[in-house]
């Protein structure tokens, strides 16, 4: 199977100059993805003019793998994660020596340590009560956007997070991220996942010989840290490109940035409001829950055009329980799967797992290599790794009150920051769907999707 035709200006981002930065901003259903293709492929054409080594970049292996079914990998034209990339970069300058970048559980037991260590010398605080996983994602936030002295930290607009935080308190934070990359040090740890990216910007510059890649593509770029766009910017030979393609309505990772805090020097950025993936009616109800006021709003976000197809109404199921919820889904997806791809998604794998036990599914992990062929059948996945793909059905089960958005966000982060995030996953979710979305709840439905007369259909097993 090809690269899916292109429709309308599609084709035409393929062949924006070969030097510079491009910025390509897009809606869900605009074909993102597939320009990012088409233009990697034209870039590490030999017979085109400044054509070179080309990297297509992106967040998780789930999209990856969908890039190489279609486009393919060669000698000129990679494909990778960022992970991916950043560790083979740091490998080739000789910075990859052990065990150097610590797991995801190492990260969290050592922040959790310094938590202590730093909070013994201070008096009882009720912000040292905070759940750990808020300071795991304010050291994360620090990593990904480069701040590298407590100068630095004290004056940023802390973007991504409702909730301020005072200077005195930030104080403490710094001294928290501090404390932790000394723990980490001391594990022979040079790195974690958050902070590669500060290491390949360190090595690239102090690197005269030629850069690794003539032009750098970065799909679903708006997942990736500032500090991440910045490195792979400067991995690029300064007669080449950087062509950014992202939707800031589908940010969910919290970094709350706009491609402007990247570095990034553009003329022009391109534009794409037109939805050839989605429904009318399943359109209208993602546009509906991006203009709730929890959603969060940026100056990148690009409003939808509805297209023209209609479609059925998304559907509803209130549910008597959880158990019913997961017979719904199933017989669902068995029904729809014989003559379409049908996707089911969760917001945790426990949950995944849980609504599909006991179906012949496949199962697409952003962790892990998938082979694409796109048969009508079930496949399952989260929320996350369903970022770039699409499917003719998405089936979303409990979504109810007490689990969207989900208790442990919203024990680390507080409950508006929460609602942000989460409601961005959920029009994740949403914006999967082709032509039939069903969504199933027990109890109450959550707060965070619509409502309106005409969005949806409400209907009882």
């Amino acid at each position: 199977m090809g690269i899916p035709e292109p429709v309308g200006r599609q084709s035409d981002v393929a062949y924006l100059p070969a030097a510079g930065h491009h910025v390509v901003l897009g809606t869900a259903g605009t074909g993102k993805t597939v320009m990012a293709m088409l233009r990697a492929l034209y870039l590490s054409d030999p017979g085109v003019a400044g054509s070179g080594r080309t990297l297509l970049v992106t967040y998780n292996n789930a999209l990856v793998s969908y890039l190489k079914h279609f486009a393919g990998e060669t000698d000129r034209l990679h494909i990778r994660t960022y992970g991916r990339f950043a560790r083979g970069f740091l490998h080739h300058h000789g910075a990859m020596k052990g065990q150097a970048i610590a797991s995801s559980p190492s990260r969290r037991r050592l922040i959790r340590s310094a938590l202590r260590a730093v909070s013994s010398k201070y008096a009882a605080h009720k912000f040292f009560e905070r759940d750990p996983g808020w300071f795991e994602d304010e050291i994360a936030w620090i990593s990904g956007m480069g701040l590298r002295t407590w100068e630095a930290y004290e004056v940023v607009d802390r973007l991504g997070r409702r909730t301020p935080l005072s200077v005195s308190l930030r104080k403490v934070v710094w001294e928290i991220t501090e404390e932790y990359r000394l723990q980490r040090a001391a594990t022979g740890h040079a790195y974690d996942w958050h902070d590669m990216a500060a290491a390949v910007r360190d090595h690239q510059a102090a690197d005269d010989g030629p850069r690794m890649y003539r032009h750098v593509i970065i799909d679903e770029g708006q997942d990736l840290s500032p500090e991440e766009i910045r490195s792979l910017a400067e991995v690029v030979d300064p007669e080449g490109s950087v062509t950014f393609f992202g939707d800031y309505a589908q940010q969910i990772y919290g970094q709350g940035m706009s491609w402007r805090a990247c570095g990034l020097k553009v003329a022009r950025v391109e534009m794409f409001k037109d939805n050839y993936r989605n429904s009318t009616a399943i359109a209208e109800f993602a546009i509906a829950l991006s203009e709730l006021p929890f959603f969060g709003r940026t100056d990148e976000l690009v409003p939808p055009v509805a297209p023209r197809s209609k479609g059925s109404l998304p559907t509803l199921v209130a549910c008597a329980d959880r158990a019913q919820e997961i017979a719904v889904v199933r017989s669902t997806a068995q029904q729809l799967g014989q003559v379409g791809t049908v996707a089911v998604l969760g917001r945790t794998w426990a949950d995944v797992d849980e609504a599909c036990a006991g179906l012949a599914v496949r199962r697409i992990d952003k962790d892990q290599k998938f082979r694409w062929d796109y048969a009508p059948g079930v496949y399952c996945t989260t929320y996350h790794s369903a970022k770039g793909l699409e499917f003719d059905t998405v089936l979303m089960p409990f979504c109810s009150e007490d689990t969207v958005p989900l208790p442990e966000v919203v024990k680390a982060l507080g409950l508006d920051d929460a609602d942000e995030r989460e409601s961005k996953l959920l029009y994740v979710g949403i914006t999967r769907a082709k032509s039939d979305l069903v969504i199933t709840y027990s109890g109450t439905k959550t707060r965070l999707l619509p409502e309106g007369d005409g969005l949806y259909a409400e209907v009882q097993p």
